[in-house]
């Protein structure tokens, strides 16, 4: 007899379809998962998933409001207007949630993206209401992304170079299996862009067989050929917009 829970057959389910294009989390009652979609600040939405044994149910947990008010957007009570705009979509909003009906198991992924795009229009819907500009703080939103994907598995380190200087890293990840992977956020700026590159090559001449290091950059923003290449001479280059797909198969691989 099988001693799988309900959400260990979702989980299975979704590694198998997700797995290798987006991060998933295993909470308490569920799966998150973080989507490649993201809100107007650029942080990336994440969808919740609870089910049994042959349906599940997908939510943005709130995701949508909450960007709202985080940006400082006055709420007043969108109810009716933003359950039909997620109603076209066979979504609906309620207690500031988006969520789905009860659907097959099979129908996860599809849950998942319908979500996931409807809490980003909702948000875009919001700052528009609001007349709200977005603004951006890069290291920020790598460092936000990281802990809700990795929770405490992701936190700052000091890592000693070849050259026996220490340098800091804000986003280290350590997995059971002893690895560790730095993820290292960069700004276009002279300053930032000299300082990585060599804490980046410093740490790399170790040859350390444990340590993975990437440089993950704002695809957003305006790089120049010359800056992209001096980075890629640090550690291996991720635009952020790559982020998820590729940190997340290299944390199944680290495992």
């Amino acid at each position: 007899m099988s001693t799988n829970s309900p959400i260990d057959s979702v989980a299975d389910f979704l590694d198998r379809r997700l797995g290798e294009m987006a991060p998933i989390m295993r909470i308490h009652d569920g799966l998150r998962v973080t989507t490649h979609c993201m809100y107007p600040s650029n942080g990336l939405i994440q969808v919740t998933v609870r089910g049994g044994t042959t349906t599940i149910v997908a939510s943005d947990e709130g995701g949508a409001i909450g960007e709202a008010l985080a940006a400082g957007i006055p709420m007043r009570d969108f109810s009716r207007q933003l359950a039909h705009r997620v109603k076209d979509q066979g979504l609906f909003f309620k207690d500031g949630v988006i969520f789905t009906p009860r659907m097959p198991m099979e129908a996860a992924p599809l849950a998942v993206l319908l979500v996931a795009n409807s809490s980003q229009d909702i948000a875009r819907w919001l700052y528009e209401h609001a007349k709200i500009k977005p603004t951006r703080d890069f290291r920020a939103l790598v460092e936000s992304f990281l802990k809700k994907t990795f929770e405490s598995k992701v936190a700052p380190a000091t890592i000693i170079g070849h050259s026996r200087k220490p340098h800091k890293f804000a986003n280290v990840i350590s997995f059971p299996s002893g690895k560790r992977l730095i993820v290292d956020a960069v700004v276009n700026d002279p300053n930032s862009i000299n300082s990585r590159v060599v804490a980046n090559l410093d740490v790399k001449a170790n040859n350390d067989p444990l340590i993975d290091q990437r440089i993950v950059f704002d695809d957003e923003d305006n790089w120049t050929p010359a800056d992209l290449n001096l980075l890629q001479v640090g550690a291996i280059l991720v635009p952020f917009s790559r982020s998820p797909e590729v940190i997340g198969r290299i944390a199944a691989s680290a495992r």
